[in-house]
């Protein structure tokens, strides 16, 4: 999924590069490039997640649990990832409905005209997989290091 993210961001940048060209030698933008990169980059995100919920590459503040012991950092993570991964489940519980809502209202958006539903139904499988990333178990130091 991250590499489908990947290749999704890589393309949008493409397209805004092609957008912002035309705009400056022939004053003719891409039609619809605001649009095509607001929908392209929250799919780009959701596809992201599962890997950083998964490798922890998420932001972690440890301002007050610096000086805590490794065992109540370790705690404080899993209990983190358990929270986080429950987010992401009720994230794609929702987002899927907003699927079928906006499905069935047809709603598009203004200048192209591209249905709404579809940028939600990207991000649904990259929010419940991160989901269920936070409920894995994470490796702890001395199960890394007994692994071939």
């Amino acid at each position: 999924m991250a590499l489908a993210g990947g290749v999704l961001l890589a393309c949008l940048a493409a397209l805004t590069t092609v957008s912002i060209v035309g705009r400056w030698l022939v004053s003719q933008p891409v039609t619809g490039d605001v649009e095509l990169v607001q929908l392209g980059i929250a799919a780009a995100i959701a596809l992201f997640l599962p890997y950083c919920q998964l490798h922890g590459s998420h932001l972690i503040v440890d301002f007050f649990t610096a000086r805590t012991s490794t065992r109540s950092q370790r705690r404080l993570d899993t209990f983190a990832s358990f929270a986080a991964g429950s987010v992401f489940l009720l994230l794609a519980w929702r987002a899927a409905n907003g699927v079928i809502d906006l499905r069935a209202a047809h709603e598009t958006t203004m200048v192209l005209g591209v249905p709404l539903w579809l940028p939600y139904a990207v991000m649904v499988p990259g929010l419940a997989l991160a989901g269920v990333a936070g409920m894995l178990p994470k490796p702890t130091a001395e199960s890394s290091a007994a692994a071939p």
